[in-house]
């Protein structure tokens, strides 16, 4: 063997090593406690450090800091790894979820006693269950262990949901009358433009994706939902919401809002999206622009909607000057747009 070749061996068993002992000495405790103490922290796309997380970048962030490096986004995580069952998950195991796409478009690090801690698009960084039978449990796609050491193994036991009184129409267990949107949904749920779920349950801070847009924007608006084709490959004739959805498209709601030949009826509508809508489907304009947001400059594709729908008071924007266009919207603040749009006939 050369003399040249053996410093070069030595520093690869080193650096080998090194990399060996970061992975496997991480304890699931450690990784747990860092991400802990970003509980609170806002949720932001893309973010991936204290100042906004996504739900890739929290996990990758967390793990990065006891020197583990993962993957950025949550389909190459979902990639890495080892799988591990449900009824075997361990502290420090990655779990996934199947939200508004098909595959891995959520993420989280389980914590133990069925939890998991992630990125929430409406609460930020929070701890949820993963066995919520209202919304997590029926989205779970499966888990990956990234840990040699995922320790303190803690058997899953499915918990029977708790069964809720039913409710007269338009009161839910989820929404008091405390509530900051509690008239307005009642109000809407009576008038049969919102509904519910199972238990009477509304789930408020859930988001509202493209196809409940679509199918409370057609029956707010009093449209003919009984279509028999769809132009969407994404949306079959059988979709619960096939006939809403192309009763808007008729009416040409979704002009210059959704631009891509599919409709991803499982997506988020965002709060631009939203002011896009609004405009064609409550035909708001706004002779003279009474507010302007900071993040929605002048030559922003929904700056005359935005601006038109805050003057009327439809769309508020932020104590900070803001609109945030790209934020998504909960199924309360949907329900309290709707009815202020409504109030402008």
């Amino acid at each position: 063997m050369s003399r040249k070749f053996i410093p070069l061996l030595v520093f690869t068993l080193i650096f080998s090593s090194f990399l060996h002992v970061s992975s496997t000495y991480a304890s699931a405790d450690e990784i747990i406690a860092n991400a802990k103490k970003q509980i609170g922290v806002p949720y932001q796309f893309g973010g991936s450090s204290p100042s906004g997380f996504d739900c890739s970048g929290f996990i990758y962030y967390v793990f990065d800091q006891s020197g583990i490096q993962l993957p950025r986004t949550a389909s190459d995580q979902y990639n890495a790894g080892t799988s591990v069952s449900k009824s075997e998950l361990k502290k420090g195991d990655l779990v996934f979820f199947e939200t508004y796409k098909p595959g891995p478009s959520h993420s989280g690090i389980y914590v133990g006693d069925n939890k998991f801690i992630h990125a929430s698009s409406s609460r930020g960084i929070t701890i949820s269950s993963v066995n919520d039978p209202y919304y997590w449990a029926p989205r779970y796609l499966g888990a990956k262990r990234v840990l040699d050491d995922a320790d303190e193994e803690v058997e899953v036991v499915e918990p029977e949901p708790e069964v809720l009184a039913a409710l007269p129409v338009g009161e839910y267990h989820d929404v008091p009358a405390h509530h900051w949107a509690h008239d307005e949904i009642k109000q809407l749920s009576k008038d049969g433009i919102f509904s519910g779920y199972d238990q009477s349950l509304f789930e408020p801070n859930d988001l509202v994706t493209r196809a409940q847009a679509a199918e409370i924007l057609a029956k707010a608006q009093g449209l003919d939902r009984d279509v028999d084709i769809s132009n969407y490959s994404d949306v079959p004739n059988n979709h619960w919401a096939a006939g809403s959805i192309q009763a808007a498209a008729d009416a040409n709601y979704f002009a210059d809002v959704f631009t891509s030949e599919a409709f991803e009826p499982e997506k988020p509508v965002t709060r631009e999206e939203v002011a896009l809508l609004f405009a064609q489907a409550f035909d708001v304009t706004a002779d003279r622009i009474h507010v302007t947001y900071s993040d929605v400059p002048a030559d922003h594709r929904a700056y005359e909607e935005v601006n038109a729908l805050g003057s009327f008071r439809v769309i508020t924007g932020y104590g900070d000057g803001s609109f945030r266009p790209d934020e998504d919207v909960t199924r309360a603040q949907f329900a309290k747009m709707v009815s202020n749009a409504l109030q402008l006939d």
